[in-house]
């Protein structure tokens, strides 16, 4: 896929991986139209694109509510005249404890984002794309969508209910040309884990944003139907395809998960 003059809507755009992949589409001569609750992070950032001779959109978005969804596309098409390619990248996660631990209201939260977000966005974004002859839906999830690990149960069912949504669709949207891409990311150096309760991540984990974003974007131009990114997150996912149970005892003893 040639990504310029694409319409691209990013959520989750105010910060992280979202922000990075706004810049890097920008770029790449796409159209981006940004979605997150901080409308004056998105103002910022469309601010910056603009400057860049780049067209840019800032829509202040709570990706669980579906009437502010739908408002989004219609945004994106009223500006652009439609939808090439939602990236669907809003999430977020809960303070490290066990499954038992968890609190109720912390699961329906992560849920609301990270898996529900996903669902109003293919909801209002397929007739846009369907009017335009087709399209790309990028669910950017997360290895541990793969495999889940200890002290992150709700974040991982989150995770693996998007890549189970998304595998369901692709097939029913291969035959509108609507392609449907998974992103696995494993741990990314942005302030997501600060901003979750997850400042005890180690450093040396994670992943530089820039890099993660530019696989990303790569990803999308090849019309990936699945992209682990990284050879830790290649390792973790096919390890636990072949040795399961080393995988279990090894995630068991790390006291730092």
């Amino acid at each position: 896929m040639k990504l310029k003059n694409k319409v691209v809507v990013i959520t989750g755009a105010s910060s992280g991986i979202g922000k990075e992949l706004a810049f890097q589409f920008a770029r790449k001569g796409s159209k981006v139209v940004l979605a997150a609750r901080n409308a004056a992070a998105l103002e910022e950032i469309a601010a910056q694109i603009w400057k860049t001779g780049q067209a840019a959109l800032a829509v202040p978005t709570d990706v669980t509510q579906r009437f502010q969804v739908d408002r989004l596309m219609q945004a994106a098409s009223a500006e652009f005249g439609g939808v090439d390619i939602l990236i669907s990248n809003a999430g977020v996660s809960h303070a490290t404890g066990t499954a038992m631990e968890t609190k109720e209201v912390d699961i329906r939260a992560t849920m609301e984002v990270n898996y529900m977000g996903g669902v109003f966005g293919v909801w209002a974004a397929v007739p846009l794309m369907e009017k335009r002859g087709g399209g790309q839906i990028v669910f950017v999830t997360s290895i541990v969508g793969k495999r889940g690990v200890a002290r992150n149960a709700a974040y991982c069912a989150s995770k693996f209910a998007a890549q189970g949504f998304a595998e369901s669709l692709r097939p029913e949207l291969s035959r509108k040309n609507i392609r449907v891409t998974t992103i696995c990311p494993p741990g990314v150096d942005t302030p997501f884990f600060a901003n979750n309760g997850r400042a005890d991540v180690r450093k040396f984990r994670l992943h530089p944003v820039q890099k993660i974003a530019r696989l990303i974007v790569k990803a999308c131009e090849q019309e990936k139907r699945e992209a682990l990114l990284t050879m830790d997150a290649k390792l973790l996912h096919w390890s636990n395809v072949f040795f399961p149970k080393i995988v279990d005892w090894a995630i068991a003893k790390n006291k730092e998960v």
